[in-house]
């Protein structure tokens, strides 16, 4: 495994339940993407572009949970294509990443990027 962390921009699935807490309280809900940058969650509970929030979620083979802050970058209100659209939910651009955190993330991403042959180039 390169010692180097993955684009910052490479976005991988990465579907695993999350929580997200913002000054409307917390909320369960799944994750579909991950990268260094930030994540997308799925839910009905949607915030409002701007607003601060908490996503805490585990990465594969660690016990340790991630508590991430971010900005709501984008809200999607609903799903646009049945097949290829995202469900309802919101992109998160994490706003402070420990240094902890960048390394399982990077981790992460590069075990997919290694399994996959698609994403083998990003390596």
């Amino acid at each position: 495994m390169s010692s180097q962390n993955p684009p910052a921009t490479l976005r991988i699935p990465f579907v695993r339940r999350c929580t997200v807490s913002s000054a409307n309280g917390e909320t369960l809900a799944m994750l579909l993407d991950l990268s260094l940058r930030g994540v997308y969650v799925a839910t009905d509970e949607l915030q409002t572009s701007g607003d601060e929030v908490r996503v805490r979620f585990h990465v594969p083979g660690n016990v340790r949970e991630l508590s991430i802050p971010g900005l709501v970058a984008w809200v999607q209100k609903e799903k646009t294509h049945p097949v290829h659209g995202l469900p309802r939910g919101f992109g998160v651009r994490f706003t402070k990443l420990e240094v902890e955190d960048v390394r399982l993330i990077a981790r992460a991403i590069q075990s997919y990027c290694q399994s996959n042959p698609i994403y083998r180039q990003y390596l």
